[in-house]
């Protein structure tokens, strides 16, 4: 039995994130935590994907758009 009792999603770029069944979520980037985030929706495990997916969805467009100046 695994030590973790949440549940990741994994992405490009080695990021992850762990979410631990609540309304926390971890984000970690080459196995290192660099961000989190909570909710304060009951989640399912289905619906925790789509707000991961949605969480870094936006973050990555946030960061493009902060980067747009340079170009």
């Amino acid at each position: 039995m695994s030590k973790y009792i949440g549940q990741w999603f994994f992405y490009d770029d080695d990021i992850s994130i762990y979410w631990n069944r609540g309304n926390t979520f971890n984000v970690y980037q080459d196995q290192k935590e660099v961000n989190c985030f909570t909710v304060t929706e009951t989640l399912t495990p289905k619906r925790a994907e789509l707000v991961a997916d949605e969480w870094l969805a936006e973050q990555l467009e946030e960061e493009k758009l902060r980067h747009a100046d340079t170009f």
